[in-house]
């Protein structure tokens, strides 16, 4: 997993120049988001099937994310990633989503 850039609060303008104030974008108030705490994303399954030349491809992902949309926007990227050619043309897409339980020892 990437990790992503450092965020002006205000702008929403990715960070410059070692965080010193002054970006690219003029914002200068620079206060940085948060970073995620990954100990709050859950993992989900996510079964995508995409419709290619009047046939049905399905793939399988397992994904961490925070909510139901993100969890399923990551997972049908990975799966159409992994189970198609880049330059494919996709006629449909179906998404299924099932969250993890997470055991507590």
């Amino acid at each position: 997993m990437a990790l992503r850039q450092p965020y002006c609060r205000s702008c929403s303008h990715p960070s410059h120049r070692s965080d010193c104030g002054v970006d690219d974008c003029g914002c200068v108030k620079y206060v940085p988001r948060p970073p995620r705490d990954l100990e709050k994303l859950r993992t989900w399954i996510v079964t995508a099937a995409f419709l290619v030349k009047n046939r049905w491809v399905e793939k399988e992902v397992k994904v961490k994310a925070g909510g139901l949309v993100g969890a399923l926007t990551k997972g049908v990227r990975e799966a159409k990633l992994q189970a198609v050619k880049p330059r494919t043309r996709i006629l449909q897409t179906k998404a299924t989503l099932l969250p993890v339980r997470a055991t507590k020892r």
